[in-house]
């Protein structure tokens, strides 16, 4: 079954490219929450359901991929 998308298409491509990239995103709407990015190593990153600048939001999302990925 597909994941529910986000709203803001920027950070809806970054959570695209984490998914490319081999990490698990979990839809958990609780309170201003969306859902989480897991990495492979267990690392968690929380994404807002509406972050205050969506750019930046995405920005956080493929960096911490980038920073997470197994070498």
């Amino acid at each position: 079954m597909p994941r529910d998308r986000h709203q803001r298409k920027q950070v809806e491509a970054a959570l695209r490219f984490a998914e490319a990239k081999g990490c698990l995103v979990e839809v958990h709407h609780a309170g201003h929450t969306w859902g989480l990015v897991v990495a492979s190593n267990g690392q968690q990153l929380r994404v807002w359901s509406t972050p205050k600048d969506a750019d930046v939001a995405a920005k956080m999302i493929r960096r911490f991929v980038q920073r997470n990925q197994e070498k």
